[in-house]
């Protein structure tokens, strides 16, 4: 009797791990696909042979990003240096630092390539940093993508996906401020002209 007690706890100490290593159905429902337009197509995430980080509007909101200081902070790979003068504002992917002329990664706001260039300051722009406001998708892509978004994504890419506009009249309005008495208010609505035309607007 002795035996068989020992030998019927050690099978069910053996067992045990499978048990606890095998996911629950409601966490594998729980996970929902992430979908990016980083090749100029809606694909999801998994499927696309690029590194790729995405934030959501449900992120942004969630981590309270405000401009591209705070994206830097989500991936180590890309970092954000900002001098005096707006136009000595660059951005490193990788670690690739533009030296002289334009930035060697890109900014793009729906598609559409914003990238300038700062004469006075290499690889500086004063376009690549915009304001959070509306964006429903930021999608930084790491590696050189010259042959999708241009000359200037030697490093990489960061574009902005804005939201489209509601269906129905919607708005909202947001008000902020810390101890170090920064203040701002935002806000955004959204007015339907007809069944496939709409109006956003958004104010800082």
């Amino acid at each position: 009797k002795l035996t068989l007690s020992v030998s019927s706890a050690i099978t069910a100490f053996l067992a045990a791990p499978a048990v606890l290593l095998t996911p629950s159905p409601a966490y594998s429902q729980a996970l929902e696909e992430i979908t990016v337009t980083a090749r100029k197509v809606t694909e999801s995430l998994q499927e696309v042979p690029l590194a790729i980080t995405a934030l959501s509007g449900d992120d942004i909101e969630r981590l309270n990003l405000q401009d591209l200081s705070d994206i830097s902070q989500q991936d180590t790979s890309v970092q954000f240096d900002e001098g005096f003068t707006p136009s000595d504002t660059r951005i490193t992917i990788r670690g690739l630092s533009p030296t002289r002329g334009r930035p060697n990664a890109a900014t793009l706001i729906d598609g559409i390539d914003v990238t300038s260039e700062a004469v006075s300051n290499a690889g500086g722009s004063t376009l690549i940093n915009p304001r959070l406001i509306d964006v429903e998708r930021i999608e930084i892509v790491k590696g050189p993508q010259s042959a999708l978004y241009g000359r200037s994504a030697f490093a990489g890419a960061v574009q902005y996906i804005t939201k489209d506009p509601t269906d129905t009249l919607t708005g909202g309005i947001f008000v902020g401020t810390n101890s170090q008495d920064a203040r701002e208010i935002r806000g955004s609505v959204s007015i339907p002209i007809t069944d496939t035309l709409g109006v956003l607007v958004n104010g800082y």
